[in-house]
């Protein structure tokens, strides 16, 4: 059966479904419903309605409920805007603008396919701002107060190169927020090998100090190319990461980084919590304070090979 489009909307491509989500592409019809801030007649939407063995679980509902809810009240450039909650014969769905960009998984995979890494100036680039987007929003707050914006399962997959350089995040199905109902709390563990130790056992629900591991975990793997873990089994990597710590062999060789931003890095990825900064701006102090003399302060993405992408001009994440 083709992808049910909601009302008011029709399909463009069917993107796929996971262990949650069942994702489409869609745009506002020719008569659609009043749109909100976020969403215009000329607007490619996101559409999530719950895959087929989600649809009736606990688990499914509550991360739809939390992904709506969580976009609703952190509202950040780095992240989708809601544009509409509704429910229809197939089941609930939601609507969220299009984050434009190539995930840093498919970055990677492009620079591997012309045979070389990421230029070290891109790398800088996307590592900093990667962490300077995650501080900005661990720091969102409203007329209420700290929004304590949590993402919960962040990786290479969730974080995005944008075409002006600039990082977002989505699937925020695995997100928390205060205020968040008890109802809405389930057992997510993110996703091995970039989740924290004490998330994966299950002591912890995901925590801001949580996506302050993944963000760093992620940013190693990209800076690195190499393996996280040596173990591949999904049981064996998740005994690896609680008892021995992920492996940081290959960040010793990271010359695109300082190694005073490698060690603030690995600093973030120590088994126990306690060790950690715990905060995406500290790591981000850190990271600028070991930044070497005579880089231009933040802004260190001045290779050519980068420009283009800073200049407005589209991410080429196939690497042709």
């Amino acid at each position: 059966m083709p992808y049910p489009a909601p009302e008011g909307t029709e399909l463009i491509e069917h993107l796929g479904a996971g262990a949650t989500f069942d994702v489409a592409l869609v745009r506002p019809s020719a008569q659609p419903r009043s749109p909100t801030h976020a969403a215009t007649r000329d607007s490619t939407l996101v559409c999530k309605r719950l895959a087929p063995g989600a649809l009736h679980a606990h688990a499914g509902r509550a991360a739809m409920v939390r992904e709506a809810k969580a976009l609703a009240l952190a509202r950040h450039p780095a992240l989708p805007a809601l544009a509409r909650v509704g429910a229809d014969r197939h089941g609930p769905f939601l609507l969220e603008t299009r984050r434009e960009g190539a995930s840093l998984r498919d970055v990677l995979d492009g620079w591997r396919g012309r045979g070389r890494p990421p230029p070290a100036s891109l790398v800088v680039h996307v590592v900093r701002t990667a962490i300077e987007t995650l501080a900005e929003l661990q720091e969102l707050e409203d007329a209420e107060g700290p929004i304590r914006f949590v993402h919960g399962d962040i990786g290479p997959d969730h974080v995005l190169l944008g075409p002006l350089g600039d990082v977002g995040l989505v699937d925020l199905g695995a997100a928390r927020f205060r205020g968040m109902e008890p109802e809405l709390e389930t057992a997510d563990r993110g996703t091995a090998p970039f989740v924290a130790p004490e998330i994966a056992r299950g002591e912890s629900p995901p925590t801001p100090a949580g996506d302050v591991y993944a963000m760093a975990a992620t940013l190693v793997a990209f800076a690195t190319g190499a393996p996280l873990t040596r173990a591949r089994d999904q049981a064996a990597v998740l005994v690896e990461i609680g008892e021995s710590g992920l492996c940081l062999d290959a960040l010793a060789a990271a010359d695109a980084l300082s190694p005073g931003q490698r060690r603030a890095l690995a600093r973030e990825l120590d088994r126990d919590p306690a060790r950690r900064a715990g905060s995406a701006r500290a790591l981000l102090d850190a990271f600028d304070a070991a930044a070497p003399r005579g880089d231009d302060g933040p802004d260190v993405a001045r290779d050519a090979r980068v420009d283009g992408a800073l200049a407005g001009k589209p991410v080429d994440a196939s690497g042709a």
